[in-house]
């Protein structure tokens, strides 16, 4: 039998020219370092722009905390970045955030909350509104906006379950 061809499926021959060129120079592939995860860094070689990276684990084992870490690394460095936050409300994310940002639990200081919400404010760091099922389209639009208007360059989408309202989506199923 002779296999059908598809226009979205190829072979490693098509890529085994680019394939090389990029193991040839590591470093013109490498993207932005994460300052605070240098193991990070040698496993993904920095962000890159454009680059699709997803986080998996069960519930509460602490996804949400450490993207929210590595996004608050590369707006430290100047990298506008872009949270869609389908699972917690979006004050509840910046207060996680801000507290991570402050490096300090700050309902003990509040004193404090004005020096290091001014910090944070001025990170290049902006969220969507989104909270719970909504449409791809209307967040792929969003999304496009905020690159197009904002420049950003880092998009966080947590949790792709919530947003599709597929809570109980099950990797079995593409098994």
């Amino acid at each position: 039998a002779v296999p059908a061809g598809h226009k979205s499926i190829i072979s490693f021959r098509q890529l085994r020219d680019d394939v090389f060129g990029e193991l040839a120079n590591v470093d013109q592939v490498s993207g932005i370092k994460w300052q605070r995860f240098p193991d990070l860094n040698k496993l993904l070689k920095g962000h890159r722009k454009g680059e699709l990276t997803v986080f998996t684990g069960p519930t509460g084992s602490g996804k949400t905390t450490f993207i929210s870490e590595c996004a608050l690394d590369l707006c430290i460095q100047g990298v506008n970045t872009l949270w869609g936050s389908f699972e917690i409300n979006n004050v509840r994310l910046a207060k996680i955030m801000l507290t991570q940002f402050a490096m300090q639990r700050l309902d003990d200081q509040l004193d404090n909350y004005d020096e290091w919400a001014d910090k944070f404010e001025n990170l290049p760091l902006f969220f969507m509104t989104f909270h719970g099922q909504h449409s791809i389209k209307s967040v792929i639009d969003t999304m496009q906006h905020a690159v197009y208007m904002y420049d950003i360059s880092h998009i966080v989408i947590d949790n792709l379950q919530f947003m599709m309202g597929q809570e109980h989506l099950s990797v079995e199923r593409f098994s």
